[in-house]
């Protein structure tokens, strides 16, 4: 028998939290939940687990406005003139086009739900993640030349602008 992919109904999936992908992207642990193959290209939704102080390059995306909403630790957030530290509970809109970092607490952990529309951000972190032996940030990470490269080639490809290196502000541009 073969599934009409096109019917609404065969479009429900249930993914268990057992049976998600575990990615480490630059020491930080990524698991997509709702992919962007799921969704049609609309929708993705992952959960990231990030070390502490864990911080991405200062950087923009060219196609996806991003979603952040908090599930447990602070993380602390620079857009343009703007600087906000939120905690459990709290969200932030970063749009598309819109120079952007963050930062997870110096003291803990954080765990946070990432959503994008329209998708690809999940194909984005595979293309520079790699595949994580346990379910957590990867112990004593560090940036190397072959996640540089695969880093860069992933923002090349996806239409995300690297601005400036971890640690740059918005501000500062």
């Amino acid at each position: 028998m073969t599934t009409d992919p096109t019917k609404p109904e065969n479009r429900i999936f249930v993914i268990r939290e057992a049976e998600r992908e575990n990615l480490w992207f630059l020491g930080d642990l990524i698991q997509p939940i709702i992919t962007t193959q799921m969704t049609e290209g609309r929708f993705q939704l992952a959960l990231t687990r990030s070390k502490v102080g864990s911080e991405p390059p200062l950087h923009e995306h060219n196609g996806e406005d991003e979603i952040f909403y908090l599930l447990e630790g602070k993380i602390s957030f620079w857009s343009a003139d703007a600087a906000v530290t939120l905690g459990p509970g709290d969200c932030i809109l970063m749009p598309k086009d819109v120079p952007h970092v963050f930062q997870v607490d110096p003291d803990s952990e954080a765990k946070w739900l990432v959503m994008s529309a329209p998708g690809g951000l999940d194909e984005f972190f595979r293309a520079v993640a790699i595949p994580a032996d346990y379910a957590a940030p990867q112990a004593g990470w560090k940036m190397d030349e072959a996640t540089e490269k695969r880093l860069a080639d992933a923002c090349d490809r996806f239409g995300i602008t690297l601005i400036g290196p971890p640690g740059t502000r918005p501000q500062a541009i």
